[in-house]
């Protein structure tokens, strides 16, 4: 079954933990709903080994670190191994960085992206001198040619590496209910991130800006039921 991550962006750990946002997503990882949570700039809220020891003893959630590294490899090395040894089930990096690991058991926990949910074809068309078709697939083949654990993009860009059999974390998912956009161009529904067998779909504002958090996951754990 495809698992939900809830992606905590813009939320500091304090905030997530007192407000009580940590203790409905550890009930609902209790329950079988989500999978764990998406973070990043949580990470420079406080002491990084405290907050993920926090997340992963006490509130028993997996966790994403959305870092996106792309660096020289012993420096890129280094942020990973921490990041794994802090607690860390996934960590994201660019896979045009073409980033091998000297240590080998890293790569389970690595998740190649492949183009940001952001850029537009124009932007991707600019920056990289192909268009997304090409970009996407010639990314996707880095991160399995290197024996990456997951590739990460839109469900648009997942349909176009169905034959990867990396397992795949589908962005700019959206509910049925949740009509914004917000700064995400490339925008998918949960029926065609199920249609494309999505291992994970990484959803954030339809949940954490709801009123009640619990309802918001109950009702997008239906949708892929």
């Amino acid at each position: 079954m495809t698992g939900i991550i809830v992606a905590l962006d813009g939320v500091t750990f304090n905030s997530a933990r007192e407000g009580g946002t940590l203790s409905v997503l550890s009930k609902a990882r209790e329950k079988g709903m989500i999978w764990g949570i998406k973070i990043n700039d949580m990470l420079y809220s406080g002491d990084v080994t405290k907050i993920m020891a926090s997340l992963k003893d006490e509130f028993k959630l997996g966790v994403m670190v959305d870092v996106k590294l792309h660096d020289i490899p012993s420096t890129m090395e280094n942020s990973i191994s921490k990041l794994v040894n802090a607690g860390a089930n996934i960590v994201t990096i660019h896979c045009s960085s073409n980033y091998r690991p000297r240590n080998t058991e890293l790569l389970k926990y690595i998740a190649g992206v492949t183009a940001l949910t952001s850029f537009t074809n124009l932007e991707i068309k600019w920056i990289y001198d192909k268009t997304h078709e090409e970009i996407v697939r010639a990314f996707s083949d880095i991160a399995l040619m290197n024996n990456y654990g997951y590739v990460v993009g839109s469900v648009k860009d997942m349909s176009l590496i169905q034959d990867n059999p990396l397992k795949k974390i589908c962005t700019g998912v959206r509910p049925a209910w949740y009509r914004e956009r917000h700064d995400q161009v490339r925008i998918s529904s949960i029926r065609e991130a199920l249609r494309l067998d999505a291992d994970y779909v990484v959803i954030g504002r339809p949940i954490t800006t709801a009123d009640n958090l619990m309802d918001a996951i109950e009702r997008i754990h239906k949708e892929l039921q």
